[in-house]
């Protein structure tokens, strides 16, 4: 049996029962307990009953991959098995159970559901790019700075941005303009610097 962490936490908070009295009433170290609780060490059966017992619940409600019991549908009467919809589930059955009563499986743990897109971004120099809005991110690919630079950047009024509503944007004009503010020019440019008068 895989202990589920999550619920015994849940568990446990529910009941005011701070860990390490959880931990005296399972008769195992608060340590373990916490490493239970957060995924990173399983536990015997022994303790997963002790644990049970201490939160006056079924061992069912603590461990992972427990089969959730469905009801039947009952079809109204008159009905032929074609009219009834294929993968219904009781109204009462718990969420995320599926007509055969096994847990739905999502994606693995710390991977999302869906991965953003990036979106095709055009260059800053280009006619299209030039009034296109840039993100703080999206800007960074151009700068010499990360998008997060950017942004304290932009709320300092150091750069030129975009103001347009609560988000900062830049377009390829503000890019264009702030690679230029950041250029390093040939000395022959530069400003002369003034000697100082020995005096």
């Amino acid at each position: 049996m895989t202990p589920n962490g999550t619920a015994i936490m849940a568990l446990r908070q529910v009941q005011s029962l701070t860990l390490r009295r959880l931990a005296e009433l399972a008769e195992t170290s608060a340590s373990q307990l916490s490493r239970i609780e957060r995924g990173k060490s399983g536990a015997g059966d022994d303790l997963l009953y002790r644990l049970a017992a201490a939160l006056h619940v079924p061992i069912e409600d603590i461990i992972r991959g427990a089969v959730m019991p469905t009801r039947e549908l009952v079809a109204p009467e008159g009905t032929t098995e074609d009219e009834v919809p294929k993968g219904t589930t009781d109204a009462n059955a718990p969420m995320g159970t599926a007509e055969s009563g096994t847990p739905e499986q999502g994606p693995p743990k710390g991977v999302p559901k869906k991965l953003p897109v990036p979106r095709q971004v055009p260059y800053p120099g280009t006619d299209e790019g030039s009034y296109f809005h840039y993100t703080p991110e999206e800007a960074a690919q151009f700068l010499p700075w990360s998008g997060l630079q950017l942004k304290r950047k932009a709320y300092a009024r150091e750069i030129p941005f975009n103001d347009g509503g609560k988000r900062v944007s830049f377009t390829g004009l503000d890019i264009r303009k702030i690679s230029a503010m950041t250029a390093v020019r040939p000395l022959a440019e530069a400003e002369p610097v003034q000697q100082r008068a020995a005096s």
